[in-house]
């Protein structure tokens, strides 16, 4: 196996951009920070031709624009493994128009494989055992471990290599053009917008259990913890657990004391603004009630 390419300069890219535009099959992942971060966004790009393995890194390239020709391009097949999120995180983050790819986990449900996972897959075809160290890794850290750079690539090295496996047995089977056309239904997909639901906060597991002053409390602090999710720019349960935010509407602490009583509470909250914000909150609302 040679060495992996990173690419973080814009004449690498342009290098690297000349070498695909030449080759037919592209293997495509990414890597994004939405564990992480309330507004998600790709932090690694691994590509591997027949021949190479790149990572590339957007936080340090900023301009993937060069690559815009390369995903139009018809005549290159860019191969995924569950393309959605990835294909939809490439629109979001860069508006690129991407054509002909091929899914190998459609592939392999076609044809009746019980295991869709990519690790499954390379385990029975290759005898690869994927280290599933860094399957969590917020990927918007710098700098990048070697580690790190041995786990991205693995997810794109051997997927040429699956997709002729795969695609062989399609047309065997007859199957070719079912999956080519669901295929075509991955690339034709919109980005949505991320919306939020103020009344969502009821889905939360246990809340129809609670009192009308508990539910109201319960649709505040629902409220607040988007509010400080986007403001800190962090996954909302990084923020407050929906159990914690249970427990807060069902415990409602009386004083700033109280709060690290309270399973789930951050450090963070067990004083200072924080605690203080969620107790005049409650209270606002206890108060409500009591009228």
């Amino acid at each position: 196996m040679n060495p992996v390419i990173v690419i973080e300069k814009p004449s690498e890219l342009d290098a690297l951009v000349e070498k695909l535009a030449a080759t037919r099959y592209i293997a495509i992942d990414t890597e994004s920070n939405s564990f992480y971060a309330y507004f998600e966004r790709i932090c690694l790009l691994q590509l591997s031709t027949e021949q190479e393995d790149y990572i590339l890194d957007p936080l340090e390239l900023e301009d993937l624009q060069p690559l815009a020709k390369i995903f139009m391009d018809p005549g290159i097949e860019k191969i995924f493994h569950a393309a959605v999120n990835d294909v939809l995180g490439l629109k979001r983050d860069y508006r690129f128009s991407i054509n002909n790819v091929f899914d190998t986990a459609i592939a392999a449900k076609l044809l009746g494989y019980k295991q869709l996972g990519l690790a499954k897959l390379l385990q029975e075809h290759f005898g690869v055992v994927l280290n599933k160290k860094w399957q969590r890794h917020n990927w918007g850290k710098r700098p990048l471990e070697p580690e790190q750079l041995d786990y991205a690539r693995m997810d794109t090295h051997y997927l040429i290599t699956l997709r002729h496996i795969l695609a062989e047995n399609l047309k065997a089977r007859e199957l070719w053009e079912a999956a080519r056309e669901s295929c075509v239904k991955i690339t034709e997909q919109a980005v949505q917008e991320k919306t939020f639901r103020p009344e969502s906060f009821i889905q939360i597991s246990g809340a129809r259990n609670l009192d009308p002053t508990g539910k109201r409390i319960l649709k505040a602090l629902y409220l607040y913890r988007e509010h400080e999710a986007q403001r800190r720019n962090r996954a909302p349960f990084r923020v407050l657990s929906n159990d914690t935010l249970l427990r807060l509407a069902h415990q409602r602490p009386k004083n700033v004391s109280d709060f690290s009583k309270i399973k789930g509470i951050p450090r963070n909250y067990h004083n200072g603004r924080g605690a203080q914000n969620l107790l005049e909150l409650i209270r606002k609302i206890e108060g409500h009630a009591s009228r």
